[in-house]
C-alpha cells in the first residue's frame, strides 16, 4: 500500500490485516500512524522505495495522491502486479458484510463514525481518526454492517456498492476534478442511482442533495424542514443535544455533546439510517451520548495561559462556517483562527467566499497556501485571502508558520479559542502553541531561543 500512513490509508491496512491479508506498506516519512500500524503487524516503511515491494505481493494499492513516478509503482507495474485504487480495495472489504455509505461535500468522517456508534458493533472505513481505530479511522467489528465514507474528490465512491447510504450535502469542491457544480450534481446522482431498489438513502437538509436523490431507485428518508420529512431537528437549550421529530409528535431525545448545527442535523441523518438497519431510535441515540468526534474536527490540543487551543479540518467555505458557528456556541471572549488555504485550485476558485466565511472570526491570522500536491501559482495567495477578510474581523497575513505562531501569541489573551484550521501540515502548530502560551512571557528555549513550530 503505497502511501499507506494517509488517515483514508492507513484505515484499510488495519481493515485489510483484520479480514486475513497481509498487509505492507510505505509513506513519505516517519509517523505515530506507521508506528501503530507496525504494532498491529503491518509492514509499514518510511520512505518510498521499490525495494519495499514484497517479492510475494499480489498486488499494490494507490489512492490518486500517488504520483506515476512513485518507485514503489514503478516497480509494481514492472513486475506487472495489479495496481489497484484504494476504493477498489475498499469495495472488496465490504463485499463481505452489508455495506452502508456517507457522502457529501462536507461532515462525512464525522457522520460515519456517528453511524458506527449507533448501530454498535459494526465495521468502519472513516478518513479521519475514530475512538477504537488505533489511531486510524478502522474499526473492525463482529456485526454485519460495513461504513464506509464515500469520497467524491476522485469520484471513487462510484466504484462502492453500498445497501443504504447518508448523502448530506452536495457543494462544488475538489476543482482539480470537478470544472462545474454541475459535474459534481452528476457524481452524486450517479452514486444515488446505483443503490439497489431494496435499499435506503437519507438525505440531509441540502435542496441540491435532494435534488440528487430523485435518481435514488429506493426510499428516501429526508431529515431537515421540508414536507414529508423522516425527521426535523429541533436544537434544546440553544446549544448541545437536540431532539430528532418524527411523524405524528414523537420527539426523540439525542443527548448529543457536539455544538453546532451541522453537528446535530448530521447526527439525525445517522441516527435515521441506523434505525432503518434495524436499531431501536432511542438505543441508536443513547449511543451518541458518549461521541467525542473524530481526529482534526474541533479536536483539542490543550490550554494555557486562559486560552484554549483546538485544531480543525476546515478548508472549505461552508466547513468554515460551521466551525467557527459551533466555535461560537462555546462561549469564548474571542476567536482567534490560524488558517492555512488548501491548494492554489481550490483558493483560485475560492479565495473570496474563504475570506468572507473567516469574517466571522475575531482575529483571522491567515498563511501562506499550502501546495500539497500541485504546483505553485503567483497569482493565488494566502496574502489576497487575508486582505478580502471583512471587518469587524481583524485580518493578519503570516506567510510561514512560524510567522503564524508568532502571530498567534502575541494576538491571544485569557478567554480566547485558538483554532488552528486547514487541511495542510497547520495541523502540527498546535501543540507547539499550547506548549508556548504556558511559557512565561519572556522565556525562551533551553538554547536562549524560541524554537521554530514543529
Amino acid at each position: 500500500m503505497v502511501g499507506i500512513g494517509g488517515a483514508g490509508m492507513s484505515g484499510l491496512a488495519r481493515l485489510a490485516r483484520a479480514a486475513g491479508y497481509t498487509v505492507g506498506g510505505t509513506d513519505r516519512e516517519e509517523s505515530a500512524t506507521l508506528a501503530a500500524l507496525r504494532a498491529e503487524g503491518v509492514d509499514a516503511r518510511a520512505g518510498h522505495d521499490a525495494g519495499a515491494v514484497a517479492p510475494d505481493a499480489a498486488a499494490v494499492v494507490v489512492s490518486t495522491a500517488i504520483a506515476s513516478d512513485n518507485p514503489d509503482l514503478v516497480e509494481a507495474r514492472r513486475r506487472g502486479l495489479p495496481v489497484l485504487h484504494r476504493s477498489q480495495l475498499l469495495a472488496e472489504l465490504m463485499a463481505g458484510r452489508r455495506g452502508l455509505a456517507v457522502a457529501g461535500a462536507h461532515g462525512k468522517s464525522t457522520t460515519s463514525a456517528m453511524l458506527l456508534s449507533a448501530l454498535g458493533d459494526a465495521s468502519a472505513c472513516v478518513g479521519a481518526t475514530v475512538a477504537g481505530g488505533g489511531g486510524t479511522g478502522a474499526v473492525w467489528g463482529d456485526g454485519p454492517w460495513f461504513v464506509a465514507e464515500a469520497d467524491e474528490s476522485d469520484r471513487s465512491l462510484l466504484n462502492l456498492r453500498p445497501e443504504a447510504a447518508i448523502l448530506l450535502n452536495v457543494d462544488h469542491d475538489h476543482h482539480a476534478t470537478y470544472g462545474s457544480l454541475a459535474e459534481v450534481e452528476e457524481v452524486f446522482r450517479a452514486f444515488a442511482a446505483a443503490l439497489p431498489p431494496d435499499g435506503m438513502l437519507v438525505v440531509g437538509p441540502d435542496a441540491r442533495a435532494r435534488a440528487c436523490a430523485e435518481a435514488a431507485p429506493c426510499p428516501v428518508r429526508l431529515v431537515g424542514d421540508v414536507s414529508g420529512a423522516f425527521a426535523r431537528v429541533e436544537r434544546t437549550g440553544g446549544r448541545r443535544g437536540f431532539e430528532m421529530l418524527l411523524p405524528g409528535g414523537i420527539r426523540e431525545p439525542v443527548p448529543l455533546a457536539l455544538a453546532g448545527e451541522h453537528n446535530a442535523t448530521n447526527a439525525a441523518c445517522a441516527l435515521a439510517l441506523a434505525e432503518w438497519c434495524g436499531v431501536p431510535l432511542a438505543r441508536a441515540a443513547a449511543r451518541l451520548e458518549g461521541f467525542a468526534g473524530v481526529g482534526r474536527r474541533m479536536e483539542s490540543r490543550g490550554a494555557a495561559g486562559g486560552v484554549e487551543v483546538v485544531d480543525d479540518y476546515a478548508h472549505h467555505p461552508a466547513e468554515i462556517r460551521a466551525t467557527l458557528q459551533a466555535a461560537r456556541e462555546r462561549g469564548p471572549s474571542r476567536v482567534v483562527v490560524v488558517f492555512q488555504p488548501h491548494l492554489p485550485s481550490r483558493t483560485r476558485a475560492l479565495g473570496p467566499e474563504l475570506a468572507e466565511a473567516l469574517g466571522a472570526a475575531d482575529v483571522a491570522i491567515v498563511t501562506e497556501v499550502y501546495l500539497a500536491r500541485e504546483p505553485a501559482d503567483p497569482a493565488v495567495t494566502g496574502r489576497d485571502v487575508a486582505a478580502a477578510v471583512p471587518a469587524p474581523a481583524r485580518a493578519v497575513f503570516a506567510p510561514t508558520l512560524a510567522d503564524a505562531a508568532d502571530a498567534a501569541l502575541a494576538e491571544a489573551r485569557p478567554g480566547d479559542l485558538l483554532i488552528t484550521m486547514g487541511a495542510g501540515d497547520v495541523t502540527g502548530l498546535g501543540q507547539e502553541l499550547v506548549r508556548r502560551l504556558g511559557r512565561p512571557s519572556g522565556d525562551a528555549g533551553p538554547d536562549g531561543t524560541e524554537p521554530p513550530p514543529t
